[in-house]
């Protein structure tokens, strides 16, 4: 069978399945037994991917949630009975795809401030800054991030220049997308107080050119040093920042997501959201340590935390032992190929 997907659809009101539109099979379809009476959704003109098989029939939903599969004409019997009647057009539905390494909070600020996630090159990157800087008060920190350089035709990180050249009196933090390293501009270093002389905290480095004068490059823990140059995260964006989010994965047809160094206080904010039914995704929250001490006690004497509307799970943490590999972080044997000075960092 070959199947040729065309466009992400996904289905709102489904917990747990994202609809792909594709051509449709020519296996035998079995169907499954119909579905007991008393409910509020029944979808037809479905195909249905299940545990390594492809079914043709109807979808039944109570309470939000799927009660049964049917029979093809499955959804004929609630006709006219009130039951919503949904029909997909030959469309397929898969089982929810989850990212399992994502992070919420951070997702979310990217959408909301300069959001360089897939840009072609640093040209590109540098033209995006300049039209943020426009429209930013003098003297105020431009914050973006989502940049890799991987792919770009430069074959380099950007560096202090890059930035100074169109944002000479804005601070100016760009994160990388692995959120490992930050580059920032001229401006940006002077007021963080990083000069030449600056020592790097233990699991980070500042980044040098040949004259030893920082390049703007910084990785890992060191990035505690530009911290406070940031702009404050007010409980009114951090609420708007998860929101955000899940409205973007929610769009592209994820059902769910794992939040990686979730932050334990953000917890009974995300599991209120969720709730409210304003986070429109699944959240598998696995927290950082820091600030968690209650929250782990809690989770170590009750099991699982587990929000009202069960969409909301929190029960693991995350732990870091070095940094990462396309920031040159990673910790290594030996040094990298390309750095030849360097072989990561354990943080």
């Amino acid at each position: 069978m070959n199947i040729h997907l065309k466009k992400n659809l996904y289905v709102s009101s489904f917990l747990g399945l994202a609809v792909l539109l594709a051509a449709c099979s020519d296996k035998n379809e079995t169907p499954l037994p119909e579905a007991k009476t008393g409910i509020e959704s029944c979808i037809r003109n479905v195909h249905i991917y299940r545990d390594g098989d492809m079914w043709a029939g109807t979808i039944q939903i109570s309470d939000g949630k799927i009660s049964a599969l049917g029979a093809p004409d499955g959804c004929k019997a609630y006709a006219g009975t009130g039951t919503k009647i949904l029909d997909l057009g030959g469309a397929w539905i898969y089982p929810g795809f989850v990212d399992t390494h994502a992070h919420l909070l951070g997702i979310g600020l990217r959408e909301m401030t300069l959001n360089l996630e897939g840009t072609k090159s640093l040209k590109e990157v540098v033209t995006k800054l300049a039209e943020e800087v426009e429209k930013t008060p003098k003297g105020e920190t431009v914050y973006g991030r989502g940049w890799i350089e991987t792919h770009w035709p430069e074959h380099r990180f950007p560096n202090r220049h890059d930035l100074d050249a169109v944002s000479p009196d804005n601070p100016v933090i760009l994160q990388r997308a692995d959120g490992h390293a930050v580059v920032v501009n001229s401006a940006a270093l002077k007021a963080a107080g990083i000069t030449r002389e600056t020592k790097p905290p233990f699991g980070g480095d500042i980044l040098k050119d040949e004259n030893g004068a920082p390049t703007g490059m910084i990785i890992d823990n060191a990035m505690s040093l530009i911290e406070g140059l940031k702009p404050k995260l007010t409980p009114e964006r951090r609420r708007a920042a998860y929101i955000k989010a899940s409205e973007v994965y929610a769009r592209y047809g994820w059902t769910g997501l794992h939040s990686m160094s979730a932050i334990a206080a953000d917890v009974p904010l995300i599991e209120e959201l969720s709730d409210t039914g304003k986070l429109k995704i699944r959240v598998y929250n696995a927290v950082d340590l820091e600030g968690a001490d209650a929250l782990l006690d809690e989770i170590a004497k009750n099991g699982p935390r587990v929000n009202r509307n069960g969409r909301v799970v929190t029960r693991a943490i995350k732990l870091y032992m070095d940094g990462a590999l396309g920031s040159r972080g990673a910790a290594l044997l030996a040094p990298y190929s390309d750095d030849p000075g360097n072989s990561g960092l354990l943080v």
